[in-house]
């Protein structure tokens, strides 16, 4: 299972990871930014890294 980590810092909430990913693992939280929600579901396909304008998603696969 692949390590998904959002920092909570740099997220803007712009939703482009969920849109995305098509395991559906990211959710917005309270605060309006993305989380990985269901991390089970991730498919290691990077496209959530790749995606996110502000660099905040690092998966441990896509290194």
């Amino acid at each position: 299972m692949a390590e998904i980590n959002v920092d909570q810092d740099k997220c803007s909430g712009c939703g482009e990871c969920i849109s995305v990913c098509p395991g559906g693992v990211f959710e917005f939280n309270d605060d309006g930014k993305s989380y990985p929600a269901n991390p089970d579901e991730c498919q290691e396909c990077c496209s959530c890294v790749e995606v996110c304008p502000e660099g905040a998603i690092t998966v441990d696969v896509c290194e």
